[in-house]
């Protein structure tokens, strides 16, 4: 009987975490409402350059709170050779979102993101922030969930990282990382 709840319980959080096997593959296209109060299309937004697109929540603190702000560094050294989205998985509006920005503070664009792209990449509110890195042909190069956590996961996995044992470590470390995999992009162009 415990075998058999175990192997269920294996098998649900399979089947409810978010999508790790689009890797490799194109990006899921979704759409969302920029600051100015634009519907558009991510792929539009991101219009055949390299992306650092970042799913997180108002409400997952200290996660957001903690990370969101790190990557300002990143944003500063890249936004004129990489697009930087940064998705609000919540009902917001535009006031809030320019609160939000301020309170963090936030750089990076922000875009509300609804259905489309939670169901897209399976997104749960435990998985942010969840980071997709995307090449300039829009294919999903790495993910990364949970950065400033101790259940960090990166796809593909990467033997370089090792659990940090603060969240400032762990925080600055996948920043560096992202830093490197951005690089990598850029290399390759």
């Amino acid at each position: 009987m415990v075998r058999i709840l175990l192997s269920f319980f294996i098998l649900v959080n399979a089947v409810l975490a978010f999508d790790s096997s689009v890797v490799g593959k194109k990006l899921k296209d979704f759409t969302s409402i920029d600051e100015n109060g634009n519907v558009v299309k991510a792929s539009r937004v991101i219009d055949h350059k390299p992306a650092v697109i970042i799913f997180f929540a108002i409400g997952d603190k200290p996660g957001t709170f903690d990370f969101m702000p790190a990557m300002n560094s990143l944003y500063e050294k890249y936004r004129d050779r990489v697009v930087f989205m940064a998705v609000l998985l919540s009902r917001s509006n535009p006031k809030e979102v320019k609160e939000l920005k301020q309170m963090l503070p936030l750089k990076i664009p922000v875009y509300l993101g609804y259905r489309d792209a939670i169901r897209g990449y399976n997104i749960r509110k435990i998985d942010v922030p969840l980071i997709l890195i995307v090449d300039d042909n829009q294919t999903i190069r790495h993910i990364i969930a949970r950065p400033e956590s101790t259940m960090e996961e990166v796809y593909p996995p990467d033997s370089s990282i090792t659990q940090k044992d603060t969240q400032e470590g762990r925080i600055k470390q996948s920043i560096e990382l992202i830093d490197r995999y951005i690089k990598q992009l850029l290399k390759e162009q």
